[in-house]
């Protein structure tokens, strides 16, 4: 899932490596999807997290290719995130925008932004929710929006499950479903 809507008809699989540098930080990551523009997405990219003033801030930037491109689709795309949150106590509120002047595939101009909260239920378990728009040239805008419970079974490995739901087209990719997803770090 992303941008509250599916990215592959079956599972998916997102590897991720980060340097870590204090506060900044540089990635890669190469995930499949299923799209008729390309069979997948790899990108690299250069971000920061810090807290500032009780903050949560994060902004990156990103340089996405398409893998096995359809011709006549955009190969490359410059992607641009930035997010804030702030616990309250257990409540933690956020907000965060995805731009890309010219996104990968036929989107031209996109953009989603999302507001959201969680709420720690028990030091192993987080329940969240969301509602985000996206709003695309050369593609359909919708709103998305999501709930669900995160697990920490160890301190390298959780498990999230979600239920996902758009006013978007009904079909694939747009339809509501629940998404297990699991995260192992180390």
């Amino acid at each position: 899932m992303s941008k509250g809507i599916a990215q592959t008809e079956g599972p998916q699989l997102l590897v991720r490596g980060e340097l870590t540098f204090e506060d900044f930080y540089l990635g890669a990551q190469a995930k499949n999807v299923s799209s008729s523009t390309a069979d997948g997405e790899a990108a690299a990219l250069i971000g920061i997290r810090e807290s500032v003033a009780g903050f949560d801030v994060g902004a990156s930037a990103a340089w996405k290719r398409a893998i096995s491109p359809v011709g006549g689709s955009d190969v490359n795309s410059l992607e641009f995130s930035g997010s804030v949150a702030r616990s309250i106590g257990a409540l933690t509120p956020r907000v965060s925008i995805v731009w890309s002047p010219d996104d990968v595939g036929t989107t031209g101009r996109t953009v989603f932004a999302e507001a959201g909260a969680s709420y720690v239920v028990s030091r192993s378990v987080v329940a969240s929710a969301a509602v985000g728009r996206r709003h695309r040239i050369g593609g359909a805008d919708y709103t998305a929006w999501n709930a669900g419970l995160s697990w920490t079974a160890y301190k390298h490995f959780s498990v999230d499950v979600r239920y996902y739901d758009s006013d978007g087209d009904t079909g694939q990719p747009y339809r509501a479903r629940v998404v297990a997803a699991g995260r192992l770090s180390f």
